[in-house]
């Protein structure tokens, strides 16, 4: 099942629109969101990339890293 940051992905069990009920951290680089189904109650669990500039990884770069001499 894909879905893109914009899209909510169909249910594989009634084929409806599932909704967004969390996100939480993922492994490095990716978040983790769950769908729920309201009509079937099915989740599904999908990881997403994250977009480093809304991250705490702003600070990293934006300060600390050099280039070369």
């Amino acid at each position: 099942m894909a879905a893109s940051s914009n899209e909510r992905p169909m249910c594989p069990v009634c084929k409806h629109r599932m909704a967004l009920a969390r996100i939480s951290p993922g492994e490095r680089g990716l978040e983790e969101r769950t769908f729920e189904c309201s009509t079937c109650g099915r989740t599904e669990k999908l990881s997403m990339p994250v977009d480093p500039l809304k991250t705490d990884a702003v600070g990293w770069l934006a300060g600390e890293l050099k280039p070369p001499n």
